[in-house]
């Protein structure tokens, strides 16, 4: 399968507004603000997934046939390791019409030798690539772009439509990068997210391997980010650095020191991002859920009356109503909100 490209200049009037408000924020009249701007995204994405199914498809899209295998290999791990094995299913795929990806689909030896040497699936590494096709911003629940190159691409791609969809599809379709902000990963909880939160999230033998050289990665992400133009670290990156650029290198004393530049540094953001991903899917999974659980108290228990009831009555009452909003709580849980509930209710009556 190949992906065909349109040139932006084709898209319906509302997606090209909303393409380019997203990528061009701020005004003459309010101060840009970077943290602002990255909740403002991530909290679009988080109200266009949906959370019934429990569980989400997440789709990794690379132009090299290397990079998204292995993100998909981290997320599953990371997920497996955050007790979310079927929560999070990681695929990935190619742009086949991209100039960087190979001719032949079969997974690059630098690729599988990572996957290997950080315990990723060896057989889900290995398998040959698949081509990238638009019918999958249908298919899944939320596509991740490897860099913003190719996050442009697809949403150029985008046939004209007058339905408004494809400000939809902009919505589901994100760059790895943004992952690495815990203003987006992290804003769904109700706690604040740190980055050390964020970091425990990964097995502590893999963030021991990426550990050294995760600050040097970090002030190379926080350079791009900075600068005009240009790309990013998982753009700048391609397969060869895994040979070229040794894990340790001698300082000029002959110590072998950790190489502050290359492929080490992609494979630690990758992972820290991968962390994110799993944080932002699993809170945003809480979230809706939290709401409805919520929006099912409020519908059933409303009245003076209903604050007689037991707590074991009410949950049995909730459960006839929806098993598919209480089902995803436990019995202590369902109960605890329950209690909570009724305080409120209980309060709101006696104020009156």
């Amino acid at each position: 399968m190949t992906i065909s490209f349109c040139p932006l200049s084709l898209l319906g009037a509302s997606a090209a507004v909303s393409i380019a408000a997203a990528f061009s924020p701020g005004s003459s009249d309010i101060p840009f603000s970077l943290s602002a701007y990255q909740k403002a995204r991530a909290k679009e994405t988080s109200r266009h997934l949906d959370a019934s199914r429990f569980h989400f498809q997440i789709l990794f899209v690379d132009n090299d046939n290397f990079h998204a295998r292995i993100a998909e290999g981290m997320l599953a791990r990371i997920a497996e390791y955050n007790d979310a094995l079927f929560t999070l299913f990681p695929y990935s795929a190619t742009i086949e019409a991209s100039p960087k990806a190979p001719i032949d689909p079969s997974a690059p030896k630098e690729a599988v030798a990572i996957c290997e040497s950080l315990g990723l699936c060896s057989t889900t590494c290995a398998e040959d690539g698949t081509s990238f096709h638009l019918s999958y911003l249908d298919q899944y629940d939320l596509i991740i772009a490897v860099d913003d190159e190719i996050q442009n691409l697809i949403l150029r791609s985008l046939p004209p439509t007058n339905s408004g969809d494809d400000e939809g599809y902009e919505k589901k379709c994100r760059s790895l990068s943004e992952f690495l902000s815990v203003n987006f990963c992290g804003v769904e909880n109700s706690n604040e997210v740190t980055q050390q939160m964020i970091q425990d999230m990964i097995e502590p033998g893999m963030w021991e391997k990426a550990k050294p050289y995760y600050d040097a990665s970090k002030a190379l992400v926080d350079s791009s980010s900075s600068s005009s133009g240009g790309g990013d670290i998982f753009s700048d990156s391609k397969s060869s650095d895994v040979y070229n650029n040794p894990r340790m290198i001698l300082n000029e004393n002959g110590a072998a020191i950790p190489n502050q530049s290359g492929w080490p540094l992609v494979e630690a953001a990758m992972l820290v991002a991968c962390a994110g991903i799993t944080r932002f899917c699993l809170d945003t999974m809480d979230a809706q859920f939290d709401d409805a659980f919520e929006q099912l108290l409020g519908r059933h228990f409303y009245r003076r009356e209903h604050l007689d009831m037991s707590i074991d009555d009410a949950d049995d009452q909730l459960r006839l109503g929806s098993l598919s909003v209480t089902g995803y709580f436990s019995p202590k849980e369902r109960h605890a909100r329950i209690t909570n509930h009724f305080h409120n209710l209980r309060s709101k009556f006696e104020y009156e």
